[in-house]
């Protein structure tokens, strides 16, 4: 049910697609992350994730996160590195999918995850994503989640994106500036 909420609402942004902006898929952005974990109390922390293309379809994904535990847990710090493939269904609207490598270094926990979902330039200086979401780390459980994301661009070059995700583990909110390039 909740797929077919996220697909009908990126149909609906279609027809505003064809007055916007290319999509890019080169960009570092900084970000400030909240969790809010089931279990356990909220948690704050950063991130910094990046994206390079390496062809009209192909762009690796990188990022490096570190969450503030309160004692007596350590911090949690985790990287990613993985590929991703986009592909333009209408003027300015791509479906895209993500793999990515993951190390949670804190506890020594390796696994994978997998984003699926559609981008789109809904104006020149607007974007929008919805997406599912999947990841799998050692002596952990799975989480599955739905998210959305948006940039604001000031410029080109320069926007504040903003990312909130539904899981059935926990709910994730980043929000910072973007470089595109």
């Amino acid at each position: 049910m909740k797929l077919s909420a996220l697909s009908l609402a990126a149909l609906a942004a279609l027809p505003f697609a064809s007055q916007a902006a290319d999509l890019s898929y080169s960009y570092l952005e900084a970000d400030y992350v909240h969790v809010d974990p089931d279990n356990f109390d909220n948690v704050d922390g950063y991130a910094l994730r990046g994206s390079g293309a390496i062809n009209e379809n192909f762009n690796v994904i990188a990022g490096w996160t570190k969450i503030n535990q309160d004692a007596p847990f350590p911090d949690t710090k985790a990287w990613y590195l993985g590929f991703g493939y986009h592909v333009p269904v209408a003027t300015n609207t791509d479906l895209f999918a993500e793999l990515a490598y993951n190390k949670e270094t804190t506890f020594d926990n390796d696994g994978g995850s997998a984003r699926v979902g559609v981008r789109s330039a809904l104006t020149q200086n607007f974007e929008g994503a919805a997406f599912v979401a999947y990841q799998k780390l050692d002596h952990t459980e799975s989480n599955r989640a739905l998210g959305v994301s948006g940039q604001y661009k000031f410029t080109p070059t320069f926007g504040i994106n903003a990312e909130a995700a539904v899981g059935n583990n926990d709910r994730t909110i980043l929000v910072g500036p973007r470089l595109s390039f």
